[in-house]
C-alpha cells in the first residue's frame, strides 16, 4: 500500500525520475538505521572493556568518560529510532524527509566522533592508536551504510572526522599530530572509495528502475489488451444480436413478397400481361436471393452466439446429393458448366448428421463453385470415406483460384477475396464461414486448397464418431 501511494505521489511531480531515484536512496538510508541503532551503543560498550581490563596498557579512562560515551550513543540511537519509525512506512514530502535524515546524520556522526574525546588519553601511544582504529571503523561503517545518498554520505564522514580530528589537534604527542596531518588525505580516500560503492548502488537502481518500468509497461499492455478484448467481445455480441433480430424482422415481409409475386407469376387468379409476369418473376427471384442471404446471416449469427442446434440422425448421403444436383444442375447448365457428381461406393456407410445442415453445406459449396467458375468450367463433387476412417465431402472446380496469402480469410464471416468474390460473383462472404461453422458443430472441419489459375478444392470432414454401419442400398 505504501509503495503504491508513494508512486502515485512521485508521478504527480514535475520530475518523476529524479524523485523516484531520491525515494529509493532515502529508503536505503532508512533501512540501514536499525543496525546503527542497535550496534552503536553495544560496540561502544564493548570498546570500553579494554580500558576497564587493561588500564595500564590502554590508559586509564574514568567511569564518567565511559558512561558519557555510551550515553551519547544511546541518545543518538534514540533519535535514530524516532527518525526510523517516522520515515519507515509514511508517505512524506521527499525533500523534507531528506533534510531530516541529513540533520539526524550530522548529530549521529558527531556523537560517534565524540568517542575520541571520551576515550583519548594524552601521552599513551597504545591508547591513541586504539582510538584511531575505532575512528577508522566508524568512518568505514558510515561509508558503506550511507553511500547510497551522496549528501548524507558526505555529512556522515565530515561530521565524525571534524569532531575526532579536533581532539587529535588539541592533544600532545607525535601520534596525535601525525593523525591530524593525515586525516584530510585519509578522509579523501574514504570519500573516493565511498563514491565507488555509490556507483554500484547507481547500477543497481538503474536495473531496478528498468525492471519496474518494464513491469509497468507489460501491465498497461495487458490491461489495454484485456480492455480491447472485452470491447471486441461486446461489439461482436451486439453485432450477433443485431443480425439475429434484423434477420427475423426481414423474413416476414420477404415471405409476403415471395408469396404474392409467385401468385402473379403463376396467374393463380387469371391471366396477366406477359410483361407483368416477367416483372413478378424478377421480384420472386430477387426476393428468394435476399431470403437466402438473410437465412445465411441468421445461421452465422446463431453459430457465433452458440445457439445453433443440430439434430444428428442416420443419413444416407445419396438422396441428399441427388437433391443438390437437381437444384444446381440448371444453374450450371445455364453457364455451360459440367457439374459432375462422382458415383458413391455401394458399401458407403450412413452418416449420423443433421440432414438440413449437410444439405446446406453441399449447397453452399456447389453454389460457390458455380458462381465463381467461368463459362464452360468443370465442377466435381466427391463423397466417401477418408484414410482416417471419417467421412468427407469434396467440391472441386477449375475456376480462377485464390492466392495463398488470402486463404486464411475465406472462413471468416463477411470476408471476401478480391479476385474470387468479384463484382460479377457478388455475395456476402458468409458461405464458407457457414460451412465451417456447421462442420464444427458436427465435430469436423472444413479445409480449402487453391491455386491461382488452376482451381479450388474445398473438403468438409466429418469424424468417425458421426458414422454408423453401412446402409442397404437398393440394386
Amino acid at each position: 500500500m505504501d509503495t503504491t501511494a508513494n508512486r502515485m505521489t512521485l508521478e504527480s511531480g514535475p520530475r518523476k525520475e529524479d524523485l523516484r531515484d531520491l525515494d529509493a536512496r532515502l529508503k536505503q538510508i532508512v533501512a540501514s538505521l536499525p543496525a546503527s541503532i542497535i550496534y552503536n551503543p553495544l560496540m561502544t560498550a564493548l570498546a570500553a572493556i579494554a580500558f576497564l581490563l587493561g588500564p595500564d596498557t590502554f590508559g586509564h579512562v574514568s567511569w564518567i568518560a565511559i558512561a558519557t560515551a555510551i550515553g551519547i550513543q544511546l541518545i543518538t540511537s534514540g533519535i535514530g529510532r524516532l527518525v526510523y519509525v517516522k520515515n519507515r512506512d509514511t508517505v512524506r514530502d521527499l525533500h523534507a524527509k531528506q533534510r531530516e535524515l541529513i540533520a539526524h546524520q550530522i548529530v549521529y556522526s558527531a556523537g560517534t566522533g565524540a568517542m575520541a574525546w571520551c576515550f583519548w588519553v594524552d601521552g599513551n601511544d597504545v591508547n591513541n592508536m586504539y582510538v584511531i582504529l575505532l575512528m577508522v571503523c566508524v568512518l568505514w561503517a558510515g561509508a558503506f551504510t550511507r553511500a547510497a545518498h551522496r549528501q548524507i554520505f558526505v555529512v556522515s564522514s565530515m561530521s565524525a572526522a571534524i569532531v575526532f580530528t579536533t581532539r587529535f589537534a588539541l592533544a600532545p604527542g607525535a601520534a596525535a599530530h601525525i593523525m591530524t596531518l593525515l586525516t584530510p588525505a585519509w578522509l579523501m580516500y574514504i570519500l573516493v572509495m565511498g563514491s565507488a560503492a555509490r556507483k554500484r548502488v547507481d547500477e543497481m537502481l538503474a536495473v531496478r528502475f528498468a525492471n519496474e518500468d518494464l513491469t509497468d509497461a507489460l501491465r498497461l499492455a495487458r490491461d489495454d489488451a484485456l480492455r480491447k478484448r472485452f470491447e471486441a467481445e461486446a461489439a461482436n455480441a451486439s453485432k450477433t444480436i443485431f443480425l439475429a433480430n434484423m434477420s427475423h424482422e426481414l423474413r416476414t415481409p420477404l415471405n409476403a413478397i415471395l408469396g404474392f409475386s409467385d401468385i402473379i407469376a403463376e396467374q393463380s387468379f387469371g391471366p396477366a400481361v406477359d410483361r407483368y409476369r416477367e416483372y413478378a418473376r424478377d421480384i420472386h427471384n430477387s426476393g428468394a436471393h435476399l431470403l437466402s442471404l438473410i437465412n445465411d446471416l441468421l445461421d452465422v449469427a446463431k453459430i457465433e452466439a452458440g445457439k445453433m442446434e443440430i439434430d444428428p440422425q442416420p443419413l444416407d448421403p445419396a438422396p441428399l446429393l441427388e437433391s443438390v444436383r437437381r437444384l444446381m444442375g440448371s444453374r450450371a447448365l445455364a453457364k455451360g458448366q459440367t457439374l459432375d457428381f462422382a458415383p458413391l461406393s455401394p458399401n458407403l456407410p450412413q452418416m449420423i448428421a443433421d440432414p438440413r445442415a449437410v444439405k446446406q453445406i453441399v449447397l453452399n459449396l456447389v453454389s460457390n463453385a458455380v458462381k465463381f467458375t467461368p463459362h464452360g468450367g468443370q465442377i466435381k463433387v466427391k463423397c466417401g470415406l477418408t484414410d482416417e476412417g471419417g467421412f468427407a465431402i469434396c467440391v472441386e472446380d477449375n475456376g480462377p483460384g485464390i492466392p495463398k496469402e488470402k486463404l486464411a480469410k475465406v472462413f471468416k464471416p463477411f470476408s471476401q477475396v478480391d479476385n474470387r468474390y468479384d463484382s460479377n460473383g457478388g455475395g456476402t462472404g458468409l458461405g464458407l464461414a457457414l460451412v465451417q461453422g456447421l462442420a464444427q458443430l458436427h465435430g469436423g472441419n472444413a479445409t480449402i486448397e487453391s491455386e491461382v489459375g488452376v482451381g479450388t478444392r474445398v473438403t468438409v470432414y466429418f469424424p468417425l464418431a458421426t458414422i454408423q454401419a453401412p446402409a442397404r442400398r437398393s440394386a
